[in-house]
């Protein structure tokens, strides 16, 4: 049990880092759907739509 519990004490690091790297990946991710669906409803991008288009947002 010792040896266990002092492979963790040594070794925190090789799992925290790459935990940390995936998981602000993936926030990073959900920030730019985030960011994507706020533009696509922004006045500033919107754009004269074709006799033809239709809206597909509200």
């Amino acid at each position: 049990m010792v040896n266990l519990l002092q492979i963790v004490r040594d070794h925190w690091v090789h799992v925290l880092v790459p935990m940390g790297f995936v998981v602000g990946c993936y926030l990073d991710r959900k920030n730019d759907e985030k960011l994507t669906a706020f533009r696509n409803k922004s006045m500033l991008y919107r754009r004269e739509l074709r006799p033809n288009e239709e809206v597909t947002w509200k």
